[in-house]
């Protein structure tokens, strides 16, 4: 798999260069090292602007880095193909309606939020927390879809698109859920003076 040669040619380079250890390496590549751990094992697959600062520090001979860097280009295309493939079968797996889907428009606090979350599951056919995670472009585990929707805390941009995506939110409805979330984040500090109006709107959800 392209993900796995990768791992193993960037073990390669680490070799080639007298195995420098993981602090020394994420130092001179100012990553962190959890995240060097990860991709030399081939757990994750780093940006292309890390990976170069990743060679850079390996101070990889040009056929070198040339290799890595079509061995990371082949990675994501697969990558990205197994999301199309994902997509695929979600859309020819679950029918899901064309209209009646969960509306955040209203609300007006981030517990609030958090409860419109919880009905957006029902509307997609009640998927397994493994099934969200599963669907989640690794931005989701089941622990962490847990976490979200028993806070009535706002949750994170990432992991509340990743969730909404998972269950089959899109287009105009998912820009709603954004829109949501803005407001309400903005609404937490003196950001909220970028949209004008935006106190006087949300007191007329309350």
């Amino acid at each position: 798999m392209p993900h796995s040669e990768l791992a193993h040619a960037l073990r390669e380079l680490r070799v080639k260069q007298g195995s420098p250890t993981l602090r020394r390496l994420s130092d001179r590549a100012q990553v962190s090292p959890a995240s060097v751990q990860q991709w030399l094992l081939g757990r994750t697959l780093p940006q292309r602007d890390a990976l170069l600062k990743v060679l850079e520090a390996l101070d990889s001979e040009p056929d070198d880095a040339a290799r890595v860097l079509r061995l990371w280009d082949q990675a994501v295309t697969g990558r990205e193909r197994g999301q199309r493939r994902a997509e695929i079968a979600f859309h020819s797996d679950i029918p899901l309606p064309q209209f009646g889907q969960p509306d955040p428009l209203t609300v007006a606090t981030p517990a609030q939020f958090v409860e419109a979350l919880r009905a957006v599951p029902i509307w997609a056919g009640s998927p397994s927390l493994r099934t969200l995670a599963d669907r989640g472009r690794s931005r989701l585990s089941k622990s962490s879809v847990g976490a979200m929707l028993n806070s009535e805390e706002l949750p994170k941009y990432d992991r509340f698109m990743a969730y909404l995506y998972a269950c089959g939110i899109r287009d105009k409805n998912l820009d709603v859920w954004v829109f949501t979330w803005r407001r309400l984040k903005a609404l937490q500090g003196p950001e909220s003076q970028w949209m004008p109006g935006l106190t006087s709107a949300a007191a007329s959800f309350r």
